[in-house]
């Protein structure tokens, strides 16, 4: 192993060039490290493609119904009902009625789970449909209705209930028009 004299060691190991020395380097070396932080950030979120550009497209009868039932149910859960949690019993209990009562207007029936949290019940609501083509295969959809403290709770997660609320509306309708199991939707 060789040995360091005391000739070879120039000075302290520094971040900065010393005594205006190598401070064309550093800067060039800085510049790259900036610009290469620069490109990959710029890269990161960078939109793929180009963004559309023209008139606007028109939604169909059935997308404006869709955006209506949509809005219905998150103006209902996040504001007639409101939070819902455990601190907010009540509510929580009528958002688990109104879920309840809007699968069965579409002619579903929905089966509860009932279980203890500090000593109050709630429940798990479920809707199973049996697909006839291939009933093994099972895909599960779900959102929790329950909303963090202090929040109305529309995004997290009345747009999820709403969400689940208009897939059970296509599937029905689907399986309507189909006149076979809404399952085969979901593929």
């Amino acid at each position: 192993m060789p040995v360091l004299n005391q000739e070879d060691q120039s000075g302290p190991l520094t971040l900065l060039p010393q005594g205006g020395k190598g401070w064309k380097g550093f800067v060039v070396r800085l510049s790259i490290l900036a610009a290469a932080i620069i490109l990959f950030v710029g890269y990161m979120i960078a939109m793929p493609g180009r963004s559309y550009f023209g008139q606007p497209i028109q939604p169909s009868l059935e997308e404006l119904r869709v955006a209506v039932d949509l809005h219905k149910d998150v103006v209902y859960l996040a504001g007639a009902i409101g939070e819902r949690n455990l601190d907010r019993y009540n509510a929580l209990q009528n958002a688990a009625r109104y879920i309840e009562e809007s699968l069965k207007a579409l002619g579903y029936n929905a089966e509860e789970q009932e279980y203890v949290v500090k000593g109050l019940k709630a429940k798990n609501i479920s809707v199973e449909i049996r697909g006839s083509s291939l009933p093994q295969e099972i895909v599960v959809i779900g959102a929790h209705y329950d909303s963090v403290f202090g929040s109305p709770g529309a995004d997290d997660n009345g747009s999820g209930i709403a969400a689940l609320l208009e897939i059970a509306r296509q599937l029905q309708n689907a399986a309507s028009r189909a006149n076979d199991s809404s399952r085969r939707i979901c593929k």
